[in-house]
Parts: structure tokens; sequence; C-alpha cells
């Protein structure tokens, strides 16, 4: 399929609506390839249309102008997709699109066709029957209403029902990345349209109804939007403390009674401009206070250039705390709620299956508890248990570690099976598993880490410094542990409680478990308070 883009946008490549498009292509190719090609409206040389009706009378099907159209004109009667992509703009189109939409006149006859319904209009000069037209558009409103009616009733007077439509009220937001995390909900339904689009030619009615929601509440919305506008272009004579007030009230404006939990006060001291400010969360807002402090939950100090970075995601905020250029006093878990707290956290379903550490441990304590008591049952029990383990990747996603275990538990039960020292099997399995701990604390992503970060974002907290470090010590720990129950194990085998070694190795694990559980809250927020 020949696919035409018509970015309409002034703003080109920065276009926020142009975004809503690539998201809606790449659903489009997920499951063929198609000719695509993008046309910067901006960059063209297109003249207005004179009215001179040349096109119609002297030179049929072609302007007498020579710019850039005529070779914008054929490649439209060519595409079989041409997708208009603009912003709203004064309750219409940008002028340079509209120039274009007028210089397509040559594709039309001079004569008038009477239809049914009374209405009237000019044929097309060219068989236009195989295209579908879709018009993508972000405005600066919280609604359609009022606002797209006479554009919309343009284009469906141009183009009836081939016409599909996605209209992102909110557009703005597109430009603000400390909501990538909501806007990229709305990409993925976007993407999602474009999937449907390719193989129905159109979108499915669940698709329709996520791509129609606003993406902050309209107060919410209303609020941030008056903010940013005194971020970005701040009052004459206005100092600094003025940036980071307005900065504030927006992240005030955003804040999300969903992810309320109790009563919080978040204190911000900004060093380089000496200033104070509390955000008060409460169930149904979230109140900004310059004074009238009280006892903070959560106090966070740096500099407003910095904190502002961060928001952006211009800078990491754990390894800005591991530089000790922020620090957290407090409920550090409050913390960690930032992301559920002011909203950027993602909400889209799940693309890909997760890490289960389950599928881990579940091979190797198979064969520990049953290798004491029958080496036979054991090896039959390793040996299923590992062949089931490659089948789980329809629901789970597999590390390297599982699968390392996959081999070692094999070769184990195999061991097992071929009525080999008990004593060597069973402490060898606890140091290669020790050691499989250790030695992935050499590689970037320590063991541990390939799990914890389902609760993390997933791949994103890789890029966390501080979540590795944590987990790198973690990891390291659990396999020192299993090296000394390995040492144990050797003496433990030739005593009376032989057979229930499998059974009470369990109650270190028991242990670190409880300990991995307060270390992973304790380290992170010690580092945090500098």
């Amino acid at each position: 399929m020949n696919i035409l883009v018509l970015n309409g946008s002034p703003k080109g490549e920065q276009s926020n609506t142009l975004k809503i498009t690539k998201a809606f292509l790449k659903g489009l190719c997920s499951k063929q390839r198609h000719n695509i090609d993008i046309v910067e409206i901006k960059t063209k040389n297109i003249e207005p249309c004179r009215g001179c009706f040349t096109c119609w009378t002297k030179t049929p099907g072609r302007c007498v102008i020579k710019d850039d159209m005529e070779e914008l004109i054929k490649q439209y009667i060519k595409a079989d997709l041409i997708i208009w992509s603009f912003p709203l703009y004064y309750f219409g189109m940008p002028s340079k699109i509209k120039a274009f939409l007028d210089r397509m006149l040559p594709t039309n006859l001079p004569y008038m066709s009477i239809n049914e319904d009374g209405t009237t209009g000019h044929p097309p000069r060219y068989d236009l029957s195989h295209q579908c037209y879709v018009l993508i558009s972000t405005c600066g409103f919280y609604t359609v209403k009022n606002n797209y009616d006479a554009l919309f009733r343009q284009f469906e007077i141009i183009f009836g029902d081939k016409l599909t439509k996605i209209i992102c009220p909110e557009g703005e937001l597109f430009s603000v990345p400390q909501l990538d995390g909501k806007t990229s909900e709305y990409l993925y339904y976007a993407e999602q349209a474009g999937r449907e689009f390719a193989e129905t030619g159109k979108f499915s009615e669940l698709t329709q109804n996520k791509l129609n929601e606003l993406i902050l509440p309209t107060k919410v919305f209303v609020e941030a939007a008056d903010a940013s506008w005194q971020i970005n272009e701040p009052a004459k004579n206005s100092n600094q403390d003025d940036k980071s007030y307005n900065f504030m009230r927006q992240m005030a404006a955003v804040y999300n009674p969903q992810s309320y939990v109790k009563d919080a006060v978040i204190e911000f001291y900004f060093a380089d401009i000496n200033k104070t400010y509390q955000l008060w969360l409460e169930k149904e807002k979230c109140i900004l206070k310059t004074d009238d402090f009280m006892p903070y939950t959560t106090r966070i100090e740096t500099t407003f250039d910095l904190w502002h970075k961060i928001s952006e995601g211009k800078a990491n905020g754990a390894a800005v705390m591991m530089k000790k250029q922020c620090r957290v006093l407090g409920d550090f878990n409050t913390m960690l709620r930032m992301d559920d707290y002011f909203g950027t956290k993602k909400s889209i379903p799940e693309a890909e299956p997760k890490t289960n550490m389950n599928i881990l441990l579940i091979q190797w304590i198979i064969l520990w508890v049953l290798l004491p008591i029958n080496k036979t049952w054991a090896g039959i029990a390793g040996v299923i248990i590992c062949s089931i383990v490659p089948i789980l990747t329809y629901k789970f996603k597999l590390t390297i570690y599982d699968k390392i275990s996959i081999v070692m538990v094999s070769a184990l039960s195999v061991l097992a099976l071929l009525n080999i020292s008990l004593k060597l099997i069973v402490c060898l399995s606890y140091l290669l598993f020790g050691l499989m701990w250790i030695l992935s604390c050499l590689a970037k992503i320590p063991l541990t880490a390939y799990y914890s970060s389902n609760d993390y974002n997933g791949d994103e907290a890789f890029a966390n410094p501080l979540f590795i470090k944590t987990n790198k010590i973690l990891t390291l720990a659990w396999g020192i542990l299993y090296l000394i129950i390995a040492i144990y194990s050797y003496f433990l085998m030739s005593s009376a409680v032989a057979k229930y070694i499998g059974l009470i190795n369990l109650l270190a694990p028991l242990l670190m478990g409880l300990f991995t559980a307060w270390f992973a809250k304790w380290y992170p927020a010690r580092i945090a308070r500098g």
C-alpha cells in the first residue's frame, strides 16, 4: 500500500501531532511493509491559489504555478492511504496545509454535480475510488466540542464515509517530558489503531473509546496548562523564584488522587534559590504551600535546576543521589511513589511477559528436597521439570539464569540417575547455584535485578545505578550464603539428619529472604539521606 503522510504542522518533526501519526504508522506496518512518504508541508514551496481557473480551462489538470505542488499532486493521486496530520489552528488547519488543499483544485473537473440530497460539488478528474483518508489532529483545548466543528464538516464534505479520525485534545501534553508515562499510553492506543486499520480498515470500539479519553482530567489540564504558560514565557522582571513557583504549581496540578494512600507532606528545598515549598497530598487534591508549613513526611533537598532536569528525564534521580547532589529525608517510600502521585507512571497493557524467580528456584528446590529421599525420584523429577520450563515462555520471560539452571539441573539429575555419590551431587548443586549468583555480579546486570525489575518499570530499572548496586550487594550475599550451605552440607550428609538436608537448607534462605526485604528498602533510603 502506498501511504502519503501530509505533515501540516509548522513545527515539522517537532510536531506533537506527528508523534501520534508515527505511532499509528508503526501499528499499520507491524504485520506488513508499506511504501510511506512523509511530506513536511512547511518545507515545500507552495504558493497560494490565484483563482485563475487555468487548471480547468487552458491547461486542464495542470496548475499554471510552477512550484512543488506539481509533484505533490502526483504523489497524492498515486497514494492508497492519505494521512492528514496537523494541529488545530484557530478552529481550522495551519495556513500552509490549507494552501496545499486549495491547490488541489486541478484534481477536480469544472462541471457541477447534483447530489441526491440536493447538495452540489465538482466531480474528481481522476479515479480516486481506491483511496481512504485518516485525519490525525491535536489541539490545546480539552474538548473537541465547538472547536473542531468547522474542520470536521469540511473534511466530511470532501472525503465522505472514507474518512477516519484520531483527534486528541490536550495535545500540548506531548511536549511535556514529565508526562511521558501518560502520553505514552495514548500512543500505545494510536499504534493499536494502526494495527486494526491495517486489518479491517477501521478501529475497534474499545480502541476508539480509548483514543477519545482525555489524557488528564479537565480541571487538572486547565490548571497545568495555565501554569505552563508562565513557565515557558515568564513575565517581565520575573526571576528564578517565579519559575520554580509555577513549576511546582504545575506539579501540584497533575497530582493523581487515585494514588492516594494516606495524607503526606512532601517538602522541597531548592538550595540554588534558597526556596522552600510544600505539597500537601490529600485524598482529593494536592495543595501547594509557600508558607505556613506543616511537619514534612518527606523532604527533598537539591537545586531547582537539577530537579527540573530530573523531572524531564535529563538527569537520573538515583545517580544524582549517589553523587550526593540530592538528599531525601524522612519517609523514603513517599519518594518511591512520586511517579504514582504525579501521573508519570505508564499504565498501558503489558506488551511482553515478565520474568518470574519461581521458575529459577523450582528447578533447584525439587532437586534439593528429593535427592536425600530418593536419588532416582530426584533425577526423574529434575528431568521432567527442566523439560517443562521452556514451555512456560508463552506466559513468562525466561532469563539467561533460568536457561543456565535448566542445563545444570538437567546434568545433576542425570548424575543422580547414574547413581553417582549423593553427597557429591548435593554439595555440587549448592556450589554451582552459589557460583551462578556470585559470577552474575561481574555482569552489568546481576541475577536478582532481572526479577526485581518487575516492580520498578521493567527494563527501565536497569538504567538506575542505585537499583543495580542494591541488587549486586544482595546477589553477592545470596551467592555467599549458598557457598556456605555447600560446605556445611558436606558434613551434615554424614550425620543422622542427612535425609532432611533439603528441608534444613530451606531455613537459611527464609531468613535471608527477610534480610533481603529489609535491605532493599533500607539501603536506597540510606543513600538518599546522603
